[in-house]
């Protein structure tokens, strides 16, 4: 069967700010080099699928931003847009039946654009199990990844049976929820749960299956704008239809429901910086613990994370601490409060500061 795949590069990155706001999210931000990661989310894919074959769904008020970012790469004609921003059960199931109208079915691979990864060949190589798992079995294949730390910002994925040399793929017994730090502990000790990178793979044909049993409303709200009795297709009508979907994640919508699933077990390096916090795993470490990316120089500063797209950032006395500046806001919170940026964001939209989110 053909291989396509589909970058999700719809979020607004409000766990970033400073470094990315609504108009220019997280994927079209550099963190380590001159290319932002939606960018080397395509190359990544290209190692195993075709560029006419990858596809790129956002939403349309990143429309033109996506088309500059990835002209040399992809044809407008691969960038999909949704009406509006309705989470990843109406972002996954749009973009599988526009590709079901355009080649019948296929293997499917959604990826999320924001994912940081280092070891190339150990990440073509999962996704190539799990495109070889999906066609074999004709379920949906999960990949988890091999956790390194107690993380408190990923879903887990459980195994019904332990790993065990030889094995390609499990069986899938529960996802959980990002869990608070005690649990995270538990769960990187017991050896027996994955990180869920949100990489999603299976046939065409198994995809809208399983969103046709378990979202059934979704499935046919958008098939139904999708395929009009008198053959019209007109954008007011998808808009319409994307506005009675309900707000949900295709792994509570789906994957936590259905028994057809599986799972291949990754060991590449894996972050998809889904707060300022893991820049600390990114960025060079000084001698005082401080991961530091821009000018900066500190006295008494330890384990903290420093960020400056220009100016110089000068702290003393501090520790465990999140400094970012860049051109026109800066941010200082303590490290174990990250979490808390989002709604800083909300605030700074409720006091007159919306356009700098």
């Amino acid at each position: 069967m053909e291989k396509y795949a589909v970058v999700m590069a719809g979020g607004s990155g409000s766990r970033l700010w400073p470094l990315s706001r609504e108009s220019k999210p997280k994927q079209f931000i550099r963190i380590e080099n001159d290319q932002c990661m939606i960018l080397k989310t395509i190359g990544r894919l290209h190692e195993l699928v075709p560029l006419d074959h990858i596809y790129i769904v956002t939403n349309q008020n990143l429309s033109e931003i996506t088309q500059e970012t990835v002209k040399n790469l992809l044809p407008t004609s691969n960038i999909l847009l949704e009406p509006s921003r309705k989470n990843t059960a109406a972002c996954i199931l749009y973009a599988t039946l526009l590709l079901e109208q355009k080649f019948g079915d296929g293997l499917l691979c959604f990826v999320p654009a924001d994912g940081l990864v280092r070891d190339i060949p150990a990440y073509c190589a999962a996704l190539d199990q799990a495109y070889r798992t999906a066609q074999q079995t004709g379920e949906l294949v999960v990949i988890g990844i091999n956790p390194t730390y107690p993380a408190t910002g990923y879903g887990y994925i459980h195994l019904a049976e332990a790993e065990k040399a030889g094995a390609s793929s499990y069986p899938v017994d529960r996802f959980t929820e990002k869990p608070n730090r005690e649990t995270a502990v538990q769960f990187l000790a017991s050896k027996e749960y994955f990180w869920n990178s949100g990489i999603l793979t299976g046939r065409i044909s198994a995809i809208l299956n399983s969103s046709k049993q378990y979202l059934p409303d979704h499935y046919h709200t958008i098939y139904a704008a999708l395929h009009p009795e008198d053959g019209q297709n007109s954008p007011g009508t998808v808009d319409a239809a994307y506005n009675r979907l309900q707000d949900i994640s295709f792994d509570c919508g789906v994957l936590e429901k259905t028994h057809s699933i599986r799972a291949v077990v990754a060991h590449f390096d894996w972050d998809d910086i889904g707060n300022l916090d893991a820049l600390s795993q990114v960025f060079r470490t000084d001698e005082n613990g401080n991961a530091v990316a821009g000018k900066f120089c500190g006295m008494d500063t330890k384990n903290s994370v420093i960020y400056s797209d220009g100016a110089l950032i000068s702290t003393i006395g501090i520790k465990n601490m999140l400094v970012a500046s860049t051109g026109d806001a800066v941010l200082v919170c303590p490290r174990d409060r990250v979490q808390e940026i989002k709604n800083l964001v909300d605030r700074l939209k409720a006091n007159g500061f919306e356009a700098l989110t």
